[in-house]
């Protein structure tokens, strides 16, 4: 019998596919033939999850794994948009009972770059004008809830003509679900039937397809992990089926990022702790399955690179990243993000816990079998503290929403990293994207237990993971001191907040002028409205609101660390 794909990995390899494929297994829907999202209870199914969960099937090939795995990429493959005209085309339906997109009125292809972002901008100025002059006429009232509920709906009655984007469709399924598909082909053409190898073939030519006419037209920029990808696939498919064009527009793309790499040793999605895990994947995937030399050379230059970035921020007593962060879903490293999965790869036995299971489990046996490869000088700041130190590094970032000719920026992000406290400041960024960490304290107390604080902004009644514009800040951080100047150009109510996390936060611990945490101290200065201090079961804001036309539009604050 063959040896399986499983049997030649390391212990730690082996420890993340037994451990990723047990959660993956009790997600399964055998009538289906597909993986449920990764939520207890959930109806909903993944068509990413279940890509990855097929191929972690083929590492591990028990008995029925191999007609699992065959089943469920059929099914995923079932999933995919074919309509060349459209957007929207090659990419995958995110779930099987998601809505088709709205089809036959979005010429993108014969638009100009830039031409989404004046689609945006002009609706919503439309949506505003629309707003005042019904006020003015005395149809709808002239009062916040009147006018949200108006936008509301005129937003969602453009949805019902043009695709929405992340909303009808996401198009990084193509990417997610073609590199997948790639791996599959690199690793197990062998032992998948000629019809399942055929079938794939066919959707990859739609799925790189779309993705190249996506990136020629700037119609929806790529973050730096779609950008890994889309040269990955259109690379590995370019010469798997000797498109003599695909693999020019790969090795183009890939010259090129590596030149903005060099310019200042960075990515435009900065210290990163939900991205960079995708980042070092796919790094890994160029290493192990790029074709050329070149190719291969430029990702192992890259993947050094952002494991020595990582190095910088990274402090080993807190095991985690230092913010700011250009963008990220949570503080705490292990979890949104495969960060904690590489660390075990390379620190070993003792850190399993640093693998810890989270929503980007299912990407665990993927990043097994690329595995890891850090250079010797981020070896010892992955290990232990070597000392207090202020890291400063620009990075030129991506405004994904802004107009293609003025939606690159450059920040500086700026941290101090001690023994038990970590404070970040960002600096020349103008994304619109709730994402962006701009303000960020990690500590811990005597007892071990941790903490964190962030700076972030959400629209009254709204998340803060959204897009807003004309909310800016900007911020500078010394080993005891934290200041923020916050801009605010937009007519909406905005409420710019400072979550802190852990426990035992209590009410009566805090004024205003002095905030006294656990571990933690801070005197605090603002120039800005009379906060609201909200406090909940493992978390506690500060609340500062800014009201269009009666409150200032800027705001400061500096917190002196005690």
């Amino acid at each position: 019998m063959a040896e399986r794909t499983i049997e030649r990995m390391s212990k730690e390899q082996q420890y993340l596919v037994k451990q990723s494929m047990a959660m993956m297994d009790r997600f399964y829907d055998e009538q289906a033939g597909l993986l449920r999202s990764f939520e207890e209870n959930s109806a909903q199914y993944s068509t990413r999850a279940s890509a990855h969960y097929a191929l972690g099937l083929l590492i591990r090939n028990e008995t029925a794994d191999l007609d699992r795995a065959i089943r469920l990429l059929h099914n995923v493959l079932d999933m995919q948009f074919d309509a060349p005209e459209e957007i929207y085309h090659g990419t995958f339906r995110t779930r099987p009972d998601a809505a088709d997109p709205p089809k036959g009125n979005y010429q993108w292809k014969s638009f100009a770059p830039g031409t989404a972002h004046f689609l945006e901008q002009t609706f919503d100025r439309i949506s505003a004008k629309l707003t005042h002059d019904l006020q003015a006429e005395g149809v709808i009232h002239a009062d916040a809830a009147d006018a949200k509920r108006l936008k509301q709906l005129f937003r969602k009655a453009v949805n019902q003509v043009l695709p929405p984007v992340w909303i009808s469709y996401d198009p990084n399924w193509r990417e997610f679900i073609a590199c997948v598909c790639a791996v599959a082909t690199g690793e197990f053409a062998d032992v998948l039937p000629e019809s399942l190898l055929q079938r794939m073939d066919h959707a990859m030519e739609l799925a790189v397809q779309g993705s190249i006419d996506r990136r020629l037209s700037d119609a929806i920029p790529m973050n730096t992990n779609i950008e890994l990808m889309h040269m990955f696939i259109t690379h590995y498919y370019g010469h798997r089926f000797q498109r003599e064009d695909w693999m020019e527009h790969a090795d183009r793309q890939a010259e090129a990022l590596l030149r903005e790499f060099d310019q200042y040793g960075s990515f435009a999605e900065f210290n990163t702790t939900t991205y960079y895990g995708v980042d070092l994947t796919v790094l890994g995937m160029w290493r192990r399955y790029g074709i050329t030399e070149r190719f291969r050379g430029i990702g192992a230059k890259m993947e050094a690179g952002l494991w020595n970035n990582i190095a910088l921020y990274y402090n080993a007593n807190l095991e985690n990243l230092s913010g700011p962060f250009a963008r990220a879903y949570d503080m705490e490293m292990r979890e949104h993000s495969s960060i904690g999965v590489f660390l075990y790869m390379v620190l070993g036995e003792g850190y399993e816990y640093l693998a810890g299971m989270n929503c980007e489990s299912g990407h665990d046996p993927l990043i097994a079998l690329v595995g890891v490869n850090v250079p010797d000088e981020a070896l010892p700041f992955l290990r232990s503290h070597p000392g207090d130190r202020l890291v400063v590094k620009q990075f030129l970032e991506l405004c994904e929403r802004n107009d293609p000719t003025d939606n690159r920026t450059l920040c500086t992000a700026k941290a101090w990293i001690g023994a038990n406290r970590m404070v970040g400041a960002m600096s020349g960024s103008r994304n619109t994207n709730g994402q962006m960490h701009p303000a960020t304290v990690h500590w811990r107390t005597d007892q071990g237990e941790k903490y964190y604080l962030r700076l972030i902004r959400r629209e009254v009644g709204e998340g803060w993971n959204t897009h807003l514009r004309g909310i800016t800040f900007d911020a500078d951080v010394s080993d005891s001191a934290l200041t923020v100047e916050v801009a605010l150009d937009t007519t909406e109510e905005i409420e710019v907040y400072f979550e802190i996390r852990g426990p035992n936060l209590r009410p009566e611990d805090f004024t205003p002028a002095r905030w006294n945490m656990p571990g933690l101290s801070c005197e605090v200065q603002a120039a800005a409205p009379e906060p609201e201090m909200l406090f909940f079961t493992e978390h506690a804001e500060m609340v500062y609101r800014y009201v269009p036309g009666k409150t200032a539009n800027r705001m400061s604050f500096a917190l002196k660390f005690c």
